[in-house]
């Protein structure tokens, strides 16, 4: 029996990279994509390319190489996206434009570009990366918000569409998690005051909780897991409350 294979997008840092990392681990060969190129590690079960998921074909090139390469794809991994949102009013077309095409409509154009080796063998597993400013309101952040929104939207719609046919789709919504950008983001007193000291459990994440919820969305154990979006955040969407740790 072959070694299942997995696309992940946004892979050259953060989560992306944390959840190559795991899935190459739990035994998968892995084609991993990033508009910024790399430094191609050489692994025999790892592809790496370079492509922006802005370009409406790009996904078509990526599915196409990791056919050449790996003969299969069994699992979809939604991570590319890109922030610096601002409020409605503050937002012109073009800025709306790069969020939405980047964010959302580029893990609708890989949705589609795998469907046809997975609905083909009847089996595979998409998992979008959402974000928990898709499930609740944030300041200055109308585009992000909406893309991640759309994101929630679109995975319980394939649900729909393609659970009989052996396609699971699921996603998650990180909350604050320890990134370059979110580091940073962390030396405002008020992000801390709102996000930090907010999350009851009285920590950030660490981009390998997200990758270990991807890893097993994407595996056997999650067989009758659909549909869903499942929030990883400390428990901060759920129950806010100031936490002095």
């Amino acid at each position: 029996m072959s070694r299942p294979v997995a696309i992940v997008t946004g892979a050259a840092g953060g989560i992306g990279a944390a959840t190559v990392a795991r899935l190459m681990a739990d035994g998968l060969r892995v084609c991993a994509v990033d508009r910024a190129e790399g430094e191609a590690p050489g692994h025999e079960n790892r592809l790496d390319l370079t492509e922006d998921l802005a370009d409406p074909s790009a996904p078509a090139r990526i599915v196409q190489a990791t056919l050449d390469r790996f003969g299969q794809i069994d699992v979809l991994v939604n991570n590319a996206g890109v922030g610096g949102a601002r409020a409605v009013h503050e937002t012109d077309d073009a800025g709306w434009s790069r969020i939405i095409e980047i964010n959302l409509t580029g893990s609708f154009r890989m949705s589609r570009a795998v469907l046809p080796d997975m609905l083909s063998r009847g089996s595979g597993s998409i998992i979008n990366v959402a974000s928990m400013f898709g499930l609740i309101g944030w300041r200055n952040n109308a585009a992000y918000a909406a893309s991640k929104a759309g994101i929630d939207g679109l995975t319980r719609q394939m649900t729909a569409d393609y659970a009989a046919k052996g396609v699971r789709v699921n996603a998650v919504a990180p909350g604050l998690i320890l990134t370059a950008m979110t580091e940073r983001l962390l030396t405002d007193q008020v992000y801390r005051e709102l996000i930090l000291q907010g999350t009851p459990v009285g920590r950030a994440g660490k981009v390998g909780d997200v990758a270990n919820l991807i890893a097993f969305l994407a595996s056997d154990q999650a067989a009758f897991i659909c549909g869903q979006t499942i929030a990883i955040d400390g428990g901060w969407t759920a129950a806010r409350v100031r936490n002095n740790n």
